[in-house]
């Protein structure tokens, strides 16, 4: 009996950890600032970020950036939608439209995540579609009439109202808007000044 040896290659040691996010192809890394922070800088535009959040470099590439090849936009967009589907639960059972749930007659219970997300975007709808300032969502009077409404609803801040609920809507906007013309195969654009 003769040994038989293997002819396999060497493999590389692996480091583990997290593989790194697919982000830093569109982002340029600069100096760490803190623990898991960096100077960042977009390689379209050369916007810059003193330190800044993966979430928001994409949501950046999703709706801000003027620069970012179609393909690019498109997949962080995706990302940014596919970020808030994950958020929703679902196992919870979906109501129809139209379909009455408790919540519709009595405040003592908890919201659900689920009414929570729409509540939020109504409220953003409101605001961009109305001109009001985001400012307004911290005022006095607004939380009261909100309260209102329904004790169980507790507004957000002006950051999270800004900052995440705003983008998402955003991302939701943009996605359906280049869906919608995707899929058309001649489309002509006028100018009216």
């Amino acid at each position: 009996m003769t040994d038989h040896i293997e002819d396999s290659p060497i493999k590389k040691k692996n480091r583990g950890g997290q593989p790194p996010n697919s982000i830093w192809e569109d982002i340029n890394k600069g100096e760490a600032v803190g623990s898991g922070k960096f100077a960042t800088s977009c390689k379209y535009c050369k916007n810059t970020w003193s330190h800044s959040e993966v979430s928001k470099l994409e949501k950046h590439l999703s709706n801000h950036c003027p620069d970012a090849p179609a393909a690019v936009v498109r997949r962080y967009m995706t990302k940014v939608m596919e970020q808030q589907n994950k958020s929703k639960s679902s196992k919870k059972r979906k109501y129809s439209e139209g379909q009455s749930n408790m919540n519709d007659y009595h405040d003592s219970t908890e919201l659900n995540e689920q009414r929570c997300t729409q509540i939020n975007r109504a409220l953003v709808k409101f605001f961009i579609a109305c001109g009001i300032a985001s400012r307004i969502v911290e005022h006095l009077f607004f939380i009261n009439f909100i309260k209102e409404l329904n004790a169980r609803y507790n507004t957000p801040i002006r950051e999270v109202l800004v900052n995440q609920l705003l983008e998402r809507e955003l991302a939701q906007v943009n996605f359906k808007v280049n869906s919608e013309l995707e899929k058309e195969t001649n489309l002509t654009l006028a100018f009216d000044g």
